[in-house]
C-alpha cells in the first residue's frame, strides 16, 4: 500500500512540473504580446514628459518629440550616467538644441527602474505635476508603471511605449531579443508578487 501511494505521489510530480512550467510559458508569452502589440497613442497633452534611458537614445528622442510638439511643458530625461552631458544627449537622440536648452531636464540620480521612480516622483513633484507622459521601450513600460504608481499613486501617467533595439514580437527569431524580454519579464513578475 505505501509503495502504491509513494509510486503515484512521484507520478504526480512530473505532471505538476509540466504544468507549471505550461503556465510560466504561457505568462511569458502574454507578457511578450502586451509589450508587441502596444504601440504609442496620440499622447494628450500633459503636464510634463519622462523618458527613461535605454533603448539607443530612441526613447529620449521620442520624449523630445513630444515636448517639441507641445505634449508637455518640461522633459526629465531620467537616469542618464553622470559622464554624459546636454550635448551628448542631442548627438545621441538629436532634437532642437533650443528644446533641450528650454525645456529639458537631466536626471543623474537613479540608476534602476526603482531609481527613475524616485527621481521622477522628486521632479513630479517639485514642478507640482499631476498628469506625465511617460516613455520608455514597449518591453519595459509594464513594470515601469507598476514601480511609477507606487511612487506617484495620486499622479495620472500615460504610457508611451516605444519600439527600440529590443523587439518583444522577435522572441521566438531573434536570441537578443528573447533574452531582454525575458530579463525583463522576470523583473516584472518579481515587482508584480512584491
Amino acid at each position: 500500500m505505501k509503495r502504491s501511494s509513494t509510486s503515484r505521489s512521484l507520478g504526480i510530480l512530473p505532471a505538476l512540473f509540466f504544468v507549471a512550467l505550461a503556465g510560466i510559458t504561457f505568462d511569458f508569452f502574454a507578457f511578450a504580446n502586451r509589450a508587441a502589440e502596444s504601440v504609442p497613442a496620440i499622447a494628450h497633452e500633459a503636464d510634463g514628459v519622462v523618458a527613461l534611458t535605454g533603448g539607443s537614445g530612441m526613447r529620449i528622442a521620442a520624449g523630445v518629440d513630444l515636448v517639441t510638439a507641445g505634449r508637455g511643458e518640461r522633459l526629465l530625461i531620467s537616469g542618464v550616467n553622470p559622464d554624459v552631458g546636454m550635448d551628448d544627449l542631442i548627438t545621441l537622440a538629436g532634437g532642437a538644441p533650443e528644446t533641450y536648452a528650454c525645456c529639458v531636464d537631466i536626471g543623474y540620480q537613479a540608476e534602476t527602474t526603482i531609481g527613475n521612480a524616485e527621481e521622477t516622483a522628486a521632479w513630479a513633484y517639485e514642478h507640482g505635476y499631476t498628469r506625465l507622459i511617460i516613455v520608455t521601450s514597449d518591453y519595459h513600460m509594464q513594470r515601469s508603471l507598476l514601480l511609477l504608481h507606487r511612487a506617484m499613486p495620486d499622479l495620472e501617467l500615460e504610457p508611451y511605449p516605444v519600439r527600440t533595439v529590443v523587439d518583444p514580437s522577435a522572441v521566438l527569431r531573434d536570441p537578443k531579443s528573447f533574452r531582454g524580454v525575458l530579463t525583463e519579464w522576470a523583473k516584472w513578475r518579481v515587482t508584480a508578487l512584491g
